[in-house]
């Protein structure tokens, strides 16, 4: 017996300042309820946690995220990154449990990749010092 894998993402965003917050929830609504539309959307999700806008999401397979993620609303989102972000981070697996709101939040400070900004230990990303770093 096969058990259905499912692909969960998981993207977190912290905006610049509370005009940005408010053009970035504009856009992201927008994006949001075209996921939950999508062809293949299982499930989607908005979290937050403290300065961290968060969605959870759930696909049948990675071809209808990549549609979803390519298509209009979604790319509009995406545009509003660099100008009304100040962090963002994705982080998306293959698995057959979607996980709880603290453990999806968990998993994405420590395994998200961040596609906007500098690494935060507030966000869970590890900072190597030049002196952390040997040389061979």
């Amino acid at each position: 017996m096969t058990t259905e894998m499912n692909l969960v993402s998981i993207t977190g965003f912290v905006t610049k300042d509370l005009l940005s917050t408010i053009k970035f929830q504009y856009y992201t609504w927008r994006a949001f309820k075209s996921a939950q539309i999508a062809e293949g959307n299982i499930s989607s999700t908005t979290l937050k946690d403290a300065d961290v806008f968060m969605t959870l999401t759930v696909w049948q397979d990675k071809e209808s995220m990549r549609k979803f993620y390519l298509g209009g609303q979604h790319r509009e989102a995406m545009r509003q990154t660099k100008p009304l972000g100040h962090y963002a981070k994705v982080y998306s697996y293959l698995t057959d449990e979607v996980p709880a709101t603290e453990e999806a939040i968990e998993i994405w400070r420590n395994e998200g990749r961040i596609v906007h900004g500098e690494p935060d230990p507030k966000y869970g990303d590890k900072i190597v010092s030049e002196e952390d770093v040997s040389t061979e």
